[in-house]
């Protein structure tokens, strides 16, 4: 039975297969009581973390967790929107009906029913830690899996299953040197502050999707985390393109991917802050399907992006953005004023101010006058 697992994955697209059983995950438990501070934000609805360590909670039959890898390094990503849109969702991971990668997920489930097996996937599986003890990777110090001959550059899925299946061979240690903080050194706001410990609530890639759109989450992105998030709108890659042992794939030779070439200049911060909706849901969502259901978080990025840019060249259409209907666009907006600053920047502003009504944009505005 596992050799007809691996083969069908294998056929339709995944890069590797591994098994291990269903037993709890107390190294997660662990890790979860030691830092519950730094995830305190998260509510029992929404990802239930307390639970996620048993695989018996999305499948109380579970003998065994089928883990599938898919290495979705395979084309070269447009320099347009790299340190833009993290190489994880440029490729399009997502398990809609109508999404390839999503296919691939229906398909093998399917399979796996058709061989007589219940299988479990939601609402949350430990991914990561299924790939570890089933063999078919190992951790790195910026708590990515990272796969021998790939990199951390991998999607991963996890399906408990009602079969017991025989075990992949495990090495959990990590592969990381000792003396190596290179992952460390990459992350500019310190959300990776020691090898294997990470803070979300510093982590760029989660403000980008995370702040003020999940329940619980804080709803701003603090100031100082703003003016280290660069050009990223959504997600983050430093810490994995610092890794030693990603530069081989980094530096391969690919041939390029036709979608996001023709897709890439309309993923621009000043093309992002102005769209309308249906720009959003028929061009946007095409590619950053997941997290994000609204537009507003999209602009408020691709604000803080242009504030970062300091090129004065787009004050004109910020200001226009200082109009918006949406107080979190108008608060951004006038944020990136402020970071780009000058006489330009403080005129937008004090006519904004004069124009607003809503005490928190007013406040944003004046902070950022003081800053023009």
């Amino acid at each position: 039975m596992e050799r007809k697992i691996r083969e069908y994955a294998l056929e339709i697209g995944f890069d590797e297969v591994g098994f291990t059983t269903a037993d709890p995950f107390p190294q997660l438990i662990s890790a979860l009581e030691e830092r519950k501070e730094g995830y305190s934000w998260i509510s029992e609805r929404l990802l239930q973390l307390a639970h996620v360590a048993d695989p018996h909670f999305v499948l109380p039959s579970a003998k065994s967790i089928v883990v599938l890898l898919y290495d979705y390094y395979k084309q070269a990503y447009p320099e347009e929107l790299l340190g833009r849109i993290g190489k994880a969702y440029q490729s399009r991971l997502y398990p809609g009906k109508k999404r390839l990668f999503g296919s691939r997920l229906r398909l093998i489930r399917e399979f796996l029913e058709e061989k007589g097996m219940e299988v479990g996937i939601r609402p949350a599986m430990p991914e990561r830690q299924a790939a570890v003890r089933a063999g078919v990777g190992r951790f790195g110090c910026n708590t990515f899996v990272y796969a021998p001959g790939r990199g951390s550059y991998i999607g991963i899925v996890a399906m408990a299953v009602s079969a017991e299946l025989d075990p992949t061979s495990a090495d959990a240690e990590s592969g990381c040197p000792d003396d190596c903080r290179r992952c460390i050194e990459a992350c500019p706001t310190g959300a990776l502050y020691a090898p294997f410990k990470m803070d979300p609530l510093r982590c760029i890639a989660f403000n980008t999707y995370g702040a003020g759109n999940f329940p619980g989450a804080p709803e701003d992105i603090p100031n100082d985390i703003r003016e280290k998030m660069g050009s990223w709108i959504y997600g983050c890659d430093l810490c994995q393109d610092a890794c030693p042992k990603n530069q081989k794939r980094l530096n391969q030779e690919l041939l390029p991917d036709v979608y996001l070439e023709e897709a890439a200049p309309g993923f621009a911060p000043e093309v992002l802050l102005g769209m309308d909706d249906r720009y959003f849901r028929e061009k946007v969502q095409q590619l950053l399907y997941g997290y994000i259901w609204e537009k507003k978080f999209i602009q408020r990025n691709a604000a803080i992006a242009l504030g970062n840019r300091g090129d004065d060249a787009y004050i004109g259409l910020i200001a226009d953005a200082l109009k918006d209907p949406e107080d979190i666009v108008r608060r951004y907006s006038a944020w990136a004023l402020g970071r780009i600053g000058g006489l330009k920047s403080r005129k937008v502003l004090d006519v904004a101010l004069k124009r607003e009504d809503l005490p928190a944009v007013k406040e944003e505005i004046k902070e950022a006058l003081g800053k023009s």
